[in-house]
């Protein structure tokens, strides 16, 4: 039988259940007697017939396929005949393939399911011995599985399904799509039940027992996790940070307090809150237009902004190509066209895309950098970190770890790259400190004096635009030392001039 034609006959099943256990024997249950008789997780074949286009884009993600049963050999990531000899009777046993590579089968002294002594490779693309033995149910299931009961050690759903991240689908059935019985947001702390890598509630158990994704926090369940702060990005391992904790700390948590604070002004100019609210960008994209009055939501660029939990098309499940994604707000064209020149009225906003290819300054050749060819992930994700913090040379010194910059320049240590480093940083810094202080005097005598520039106008605002550019970029020359040197150099030589015919 066709795939689609046995799901189509599931989900038509399930649908005839559910109204047989809303009207029975001719008579129209009450919401109450509803309640009793649907559990309160429906799985999420149940979303199916309304929201169509999300279930088939889900249904090929990592999170459908978290756990996924095995039936028949071709279940399994490759032939088991080609198993060694020494693994393939615990092969045989498996009754469930984890994130498709570690296998459980059901413990027939407990009941319980376990992890199997094998797992596949994928690397080698070879089935290799795993330290088997620990309990799925207990260390996993809640994560790894949708409903999970502690009680009953039973779950909805295996695998991640709607209701993992919408909450339980009840309440929204009955009462016939009712959105404020569901949950749909951004924020981040949904991802968080589960990717944040250290937490535990009291129980002893490793993810938050209780929570429902209409929760704003995980302590409301008592569950507590290893915290950062953003000076330094913790190693991994010593414990072990997941991504939750590093983007809490991380500039990105607090995008959208940083809009607030600047006034309302920001807060409704749909440039600065597509990029500063996720929910706001969504929207956007959407073809909605965002009314902070109405909308606004305090999530920062949350997990969603980046990642579809609904789609794998792309690596990381991310919504578009990495480089792509992180220029769609950290550009001057915001992930447009590139400009070919910075304006002149406000300091540029976000330009780091724009300094790593060296280009748009004003008047002032593009000159492509070592680091040009470089994707912002590759410095600013070193160890897969969510605070977006380079790991610089400085902070590895006398350590066996890695920095930012190891995975290219191998033939160093981390005293030559923090020299260069510094070396780099503190001159285009200086440059930008005095550069910074003449501005601030030719601007004080231009407010008393509107018209004491003449003919220097345009010249003046040319320089005082391209001196935004290398400061705003706030590298310090790290993503293109060259261009950014020429580009305050042309800047402090312009303004300098400019100083002192107003001096005289």
């Amino acid at each position: 039988m066709p795939r689609k034609l046995k799901k189509a006959l599931k989900i038509a099943s399930l649908v005839i259940t559910a109204a047989a256990m809303v009207f029975v024997g001719g008579v129209l249950m009450t919401g109450n007697q509803a309640e009793a008789q649907l559990p309160e997780y429906l799985g999420s074949q149940a979303c199916l017939g309304c929201h169509t286009e999300k279930y088939e884009v889900w249904e090929g993600s990592g999170h459908a396929h978290m756990v996924d049963q095995i039936v028949k050999p071709s279940d399994l990531p490759a032939d088991p005949a080609s198993a060694p000899a020494e693994l393939k009777a615990e092969l045989d046993k498996a009754a469930y393939v984890v994130a498709g590579h570690r296998f459980l089968a059901r413990d027939p002294a407990t009941g319980e399911l376990k992890y199997l002594s094998v797992q596949y490779d994928d690397a080698s693309k070879s089935y290799v011995a795993y330290k088997g033995g620990s309990s799925w149910d207990n260390g996993c299931a809640g994560c790894h599985s949708t409903g999970w009961n502690v009680e009953t050690k039973r779950n909805a759903e295996m695998g991640i399904g709607c209701e993992a991240c919408h909450g339980p689908g009840r309440e929204h059935i009955l009462g016939k799509g009712d959105v404020s019985k569901i949950t749909v947001n951004a924020a981040s702390v949904a991802c968080g039940q589960c990717h944040n890598g250290t937490g535990k509630v009291a129980s002893g158990t490793t993810w938050p027992v209780g929570y429902r994704p209409n929760m704003m926090s995980l302590s409301e369940v008592g569950f507590t996790y290893a915290t950062v702060t953003d000076d330094k990005v913790p190693e991994y391992g010593k414990p072990k940070m997941r991504q939750f904790a590093m983007w809490e700390a991380s500039a990105h948590a607090n995008a959208t307090n940083l809009l607030i604070a600047r006034g309302d002004h920001y807060l409704e100019r749909q440039e600065c809150i597509k990029c500063h609210s996720t929910s706001a960008g969504l929207m956007i994209a959407d073809g909605q237009t965002f009314d902070p009055k109405k909308h606004l939501v305090n999530d920062g660029v949350s997990c969603v902004a980046c990642h579809d939990p609904h789609n794998s098309t792309n690596p990381g499940q991310l919504r578009m190509e990495p480089q792509a994604l992180c220029l769609s707000c950290h550009s001057v064209a915001r992930g447009g066209e590139p400009v070919a020149q910075i304006g002149t009225v406000r300091a540029p906003h976000s330009p780091q895309g724009d300094m790593l290819q060296g280009i748009s300054a004003i008047g002032v050749a593009p000159t492509k950098g070592p680091h040009s060819e470089l994707s912002c992930i590759e410095c600013h994700m070193t160890e897969g970190n969510h605070l977006m913090k380079v790991i610089e040379p400085a902070d590895v010194i006398g350590t066996a770890r890695k920095d930012s910059c190891s995975s290219c320049h191998t033939n160093s240590t981390p005293e030559s790259r923090d020299i260069y480093l510094s070396l780099w940083q503190d001159s285009v810094n200086a440059r930008i400190a005095a550069v910074k202080a003449d501005v601030t005097y030719i601007d004080a005598i231009v407010k008393a004096r509107p018209d004491a520039l003449g003919a220097d106008k345009a010249a003046y605002e040319n320089a005082r635009a391209n001196y935004w550019y290398v400061e705003k970029d706030k590298s310090g020359g790290a993503h293109n030392f060259e261009y950014a040197i020429k580009v305050i150099s042309s800047a402090q030589k312009e303004i300098s001039r400019i100083k002192a015919s107003l001096s005289k």
